[in-house]
């Protein structure tokens, strides 16, 4: 069994992993079947799920015109407003950075068509707070008369 597929386990087990420095804390239901199981193979691959749960950690970069307030992700499995559930927080937190970026240069469609606004709140939802600075749409400072 890979690593990535001892933490998928872990969450449809209705667990939690927890990086805590080099350690990785667990929270497993006690009466799950298999949970002896599940333990061995995070064991034995240990480096590497500790190396996946560290990657996840890492701030992804913010659009230009997005300044950071607070990072604090929060726990898998999210449910979001609008009935979405998240499995993997910070890849959605990083797919959703690119979508504001495109949002904020008017590309709306490549937002998924969600507004900046949309976005802004889902990020909070996910427990990542930014601010939004003051940008000029893409090319319009290109457009001077003669």
């Amino acid at each position: 069994m890979r690593a990535e597929a001892v933490i998928e386990t872990v969450v449809n087990a209705g667990g939690e992993l927890i990086l805590s420095g080099d350690r990785i804390r667990y929270k497993i239901p006690k009466n799950y079947p298999g949970k002896e199981h599940i333990l061995d193979q995070l064991r034995e691959h240990k480096d590497e799920v500790l190396q996946i749960l560290r990657k996840r950690e890492e701030i992804p970069a913010m659009p230009p015109g997005v300044l950071l307030i607070r990072w604090e992700p929060k726990p898998a499995p999210l449910l979001l407003a609008r009935y979405a559930v998240v499995t993997d927080v910070v890849r959605f937190i990083s797919i959703t950075l690119l979508e504001l970026e495109a949002a904020l240069a008017g590309k709306r469609w490549q937002a998924g068509h969600w507004s900046v606004r949309e976005l802004v709140d889902r990020l909070e939802q996910c427990g990542v707070y930014v601010q939004i600075e003051r940008v000029e749409p893409a090319g319009r400072n290109d457009l001077r008369s003669n």
